[in-house]
């Protein structure tokens, strides 16, 4: 651990979803960095509320905080009232999808749910320098080689049209009415979209789509 930052005094913002989550979040804090102060919040509006009282170093997003913004807005607000204000993201979803595009949008860095405690520790610190963390795994891609559309761009243009009708809602059987297709076709196209965009249910696939489209 860079002992030179243990010894300063940060104001470090955090936020979650679950409640166990923001007490290892502020045990994790507290041990390793002493002299900070910790504002908290476990949802994204008390979150804009309370940001602009106080210059924050350092903002922790959890991304499956059940709100009306999403994680993405949150990001460029923080970024339009507080500049210097560095960000991190934690979430569930995979890092190797998920994590090149969160860091085109300027965080400092994203780490799943399940990193262990020193990589945590590292991106607090990476973060805290002013610095962008990014675990070295060969898993993970680079900003650069992720395309536009990332994953969707793997699709074919039916299996991209039937991911916008389960996008927004349409069950199956009326997707299959819709395109005159077999509802089986149509279970076969979608276990196709889930295996292309690496996901394993719906709401990551919405999830996704947030971010990429």
């Amino acid at each position: 651990m860079d002992s030179s930052l243990a010894n300063i005094g940060h104001n470090i913002f955090l936020t979650y979803c679950h409640e166990i989550v923001g007490i290892a979040m502020k045990w994790l804090v507290q041990q390793h960095f002493p002299f900070s102060a910790i504002g908290e919040a476990q949802n994204f509006q008390k979150t804009l509320n309370d940001l602009p009282k106080k210059q924050y170093d350092l903002v922790v997003l959890d991304a499956e905080i059940s709100d009306s913004a999403h994680v993405l807005a949150i990001v460029e607000h923080i970024k339009s009232i507080s500049p210097k204000t560095r960000i991190l993201i934690f979430s569930e979803l995979d890092e190797a999808i998920y994590g090149p595009k969160y860091l085109a949008f300027g965080i400092n860095g994203y780490l799943t749910k399940n990193a262990a405690v020193d990589s945590i520790v590292q991106a607090f610190e990476t973060a805290l320098r002013g610095g962008v963390f990014q675990r070295e795994t060969g898993d993970v891609l680079q900003p650069s080689r992720v395309t536009r559309w990332g994953p969707f761009s793997l699709l074919s243009a039916r299996e991209a049209q039937i991911a916008d009708l389960l996008i927004k809602g349409i069950p199956l059987i009326e997707i299959s009415k819709r395109m005159n297709l077999k509802e089986t076709t149509v279970s076969t196209y979608k276990k196709r979209v889930f295996r292309k965009t690496n996901v394993k249910a719906l709401s990551d696939l919405i999830a996704l789509s947030k971010i990429y489209r």
